[in-house]
């Protein structure tokens, strides 16, 4: 990015994405988030996004929709809970970083001949840690994402089953 000043036009439903914000300590970033959440409060912003560095766009890019997506599998907290060693194998055989997944839920899903894996994936800083949910402090700001499933998850059906 240059650094040429912008007028930006924002609508309820938009999201704010702010960058060349430096490097903060903890307690500074707390506070933006902070803002960042009253910010998307008061103008009802799908979101607002802060960046150390340049905006990095291809990180807040939207998923594409993946069209009459099937559930094949859905893993709620208990079955993720029971399982974690046997999911954990299995995210990193398919590419994911398991902790970086989100223990809530995630699932398999099928749509036009395509396997896919869904989860919550914690949002982190450039550093590595985990940020704050900007609408609810008390959890980690997650965000969903898909991915392409590569080998296949070896636990019974039952194993799926659980109770929300």
């Amino acid at each position: 990015m240059t650094d040429t000043t912008r007028t930006v036009v924002l609508k309820p439903g938009d999201t704010l994405l702010i960058g060349n914000l430096g490097q903060t300590s903890e307690d500074a970033l707390d506070a933006l988030h902070e803002g960042a959440a009253r910010l998307r409060s008061a103008l009802r912003l799908a979101d607002v996004l802060l960046f150390e560095a340049d905006i990095d766009t291809a990180a807040v890019a939207p998923l594409a929709p993946v069209p009459d997506a099937v559930v094949l599998r859905l893993f709620g907290r208990e079955a993720v809970a029971a399982h974690r060693e046997t999911l954990a194998a299995w995210l990193k055989a398919n590419d994911i970083d398991p902790d970086l997944v989100a223990d809530d839920w995630l699932s398999v899903e099928e749509s036009a001949g395509l396997r896919l894996i869904r989860y919550a994936a914690y949002r982190l800083t450039k550093d590595g840690r985990r940020l704050r949910d900007p609408r609810d402090g008390d959890r980690a700001w997650t965000i969903e994402r898909v991915s392409p499933l590569a080998v296949d998850l070896d636990l019974p059906d039952d194993a799926r089953r659980h109770k929300e």
